[in-house]
């Protein structure tokens, strides 16, 4: 629940060159337009029930995935840029080298300080970096909860079968009508 004192909507990945079919390394743009509205009004409710709202964006640094990736997210490009339909309700921004949200030194201590201990994930992907940073966070004691209309997969056919695994793995999968 969102009145819980250690709870934080966690943003993953809303980058230009992931939600837009111009982007270099598209997700699944019709999902990825329907969970836009869905996380901006999910982090007004954070934001009004005092929880904090965290964003998350990739820049890789290892020149093979940069070229692997054909220089997707690299930073300081616009590709890199938060998606302009995201509302950024925070200053709680960072930055992470790979899939997995606790790769980011900063985010960790982020979430120390704040004493959180409930994360609900949305953004991108079901099938990657919400996967990857689901796993992690449960492995470090968080509980997670995958907001199901506030995430996108990057094929759009893995989009059901990515929430049945994170469900598997110990992952709340709620609808954010159900989140008070």
């Amino acid at each position: 629940m969102v009145n819980q004192q250690k709870s934080a909507l966690i943003v993953i990945d809303l980058q230009n060159d992931f939600t837009l079919a111009t982007g270099k390394t598209p997700a699944c743009t019709s999902q990825v337009d329907k969970l836009i509205p869905v996380v901006n009004k999910l982090s007004k409710k954070f934001i009004k029930n005092k929880q904090d709202v965290a964003y998350l964006k990739t820049e890789w640094s290892n020149p093979l995935v940069q070229f692997l990736t054909g220089n997707s997210v690299k930073k300081g490009t616009k590709g890199a840029d938060f998606d302009r339909r995201l509302n950024l309700d925070s200053n709680n921004i960072f930055i992470k080298k790979n899939k997995n949200a606790f790769s980011s030194s900063e985010f960790i201590e982020f979430l120390k300080v704040k004493s959180i201990d409930h994360l609900y994930l949305v953004g991108l992907a079901t099938d990657y970096c919400i996967k990857v940073s689901a796993e992690k966070a449960i492995e470090n004691g968080y509980r997670v909860t995958v907001v199901r209309d506030g995430v996108a997969a990057y094929k759009c056919e893995y989009f059901l079968k990515s929430l049945q695994v994170l469900s598997s793995k110990n992952c709340a999968v709620v609808e954010s009508a159900n989140i008070d």
